[in-house]
């Protein structure tokens, strides 16, 4: 169906109805794999992951708050 997003079960929550992606503790997306830190479901991310444009103003947002967490001394977990 067009326009609908086809994400694995096991990546997504519900809050207040709506379904998002799922966010390990760090922040980190579920979908991101721990050691490569690339996307398991790339071909078929959702249309938020493809507009998502890197270096905009919340991606580096995201990147400082992960890089204060310590995310990027390891895998993501």
């Amino acid at each position: 169906m067009p326009g609908i997003d086809i994400v694995p079960d096991e990546f997504v929550v519900e809050h207040d109805g709506v379904r998002c992606m799922e966010q390990r503790g760090n922040g980190a997306c579920v979908a991101l794999d721990p050691v490569t830190r690339l996307c398991t479901i790339y071909d078929r991310r959702p249309k938020a992951c493809r507009d998502f444009k890197r270096a905009e103003a919340l991606c580096i947002k995201v990147v400082a708050r992960a890089v204060a967490a310590g995310a990027d001394s390891g895998p993501l977990s």
